[in-house]
């Protein structure tokens, strides 16, 4: 259909496609009656009500041979939608297992604390000293359930308090994302003799801890 040839009566809208030429019609197919389309035309009905949308179909049965397509509204916004263009490619599922193994890690580390529980723990400090102290690095807090934080308990010691050097393991690993540095304290090392992190800087061996780190970081370099 050319550009020169006029909108047919009664027609809303006209659209090119790969496919040929789309009329969306707002008028029962009884309009097009007089119009004469070409072979390869698709005309389609279009409809958000597919109660009346079925009803036109069962009026119309006699067009069932003709390239007519009927669908509702929403079937055509669901007809353009790619699922493909959703799914999560190679990187984005390497970095969901990350998370799921480092949630593993903190199950299996004994769980997390929440804000109300590490400000006892921490002598009743401020919400905004315990945001510092995270900001710092001298705190580990990791995303928990409802986006609220969570502070993994393997970072404190008996006595409640946080594991000395846990800032300068931050600032040494070669990222700030708070689930790899978790998985980084609470899985066994080979650079450490095979030895988890966190059991080290509990006994004091900061340097040794932070060395490793830096070396972690040399190594994904």
């Amino acid at each position: 259909m050319s550009k020169a040839q006029s909108k047919p009566s009664g027609t809303e809208d006209l659209s090119l496609r790969g496919d040929g030429v789309m009329m969306v019609l707002k008028q029962k197919p009884a309009a097009l009656k007089n119009l004469a389309l070409p072979a390869d035309a698709q005309v389609a009905i279009v409809s958000k009500n597919a109660t009346a949308l079925q009803k036109v179909r069962e009026r119309n049965k006699h067009l069932a041979g003709q390239a007519f397509r009927f669908f509702s509204e929403a079937a055509k916004q669901a007809a353009v939608v790619n699922k493909d263009a959703f799914a999560p490619d190679a990187r984005a599922l390497a970095v969901l297992e990350g998370v799921r193994i480092a949630q593993e890690d903190l199950r299996r580390s004994g769980g997390a604390y929440d804000l109300d529980q590490v400000r006892t723990l921490l002598r009743g400090i401020s919400r905004q000293a315990v945001d510092k102290r995270v900001q710092e690095g001298s705190l580990l807090a990791v995303p928990g359930p409802s986006n609220h934080r969570s502070f993994p308990t393997l970072q404190f010691n008996a006595d409640g308090t946080v594991v000395e050097g846990l800032k300068s393991v931050q600032e040494a690993l070669p990222t700030n994302n708070p689930w790899t540095v978790l998985n980084f304290l609470a899985q066994p090392d080979d650079r450490l003799g095979g030895r988890k992190p966190i059991d080290l800087l509990r006994e004091g061996r900061v340097e040794l801890v932070v060395e490793a780190a830096r070396r972690m970081a040399q190594q994904g370099a």
